[in-house]
């Protein structure tokens, strides 16, 4: 690919990759509100189960893997 492609392609791949994640998260949080028996405390534990699991496997990953 050229570099007027990838000027073009990088963004608005990157645009509908986090549109997806976006969508997704937000009908998974709506799901769980309306539709269990968790309702907000459910989707408060999976906000903060994100929030802080996220930069610890980041950690953990980079831990592994730096010489």
């Amino acid at each position: 690919m050229n570099k007027v492609t990838l000027a073009l392609v990088v963004p608005l791949a990157s645009f509908a990759m986090i549109a997806v994640f976006a969508i997704t998260l937000g009908f998974t949080f709506y799901q769980i509100h309306h539709n269990t028996g968790l309702g907000t405390i459910g989707v408060i534990v999976i906000g903060l189960a994100l929030l802080i699991l996220t930069p610890l496997v980041a950690f953990l990953l980079e831990k592994k893997t730096s010489p």
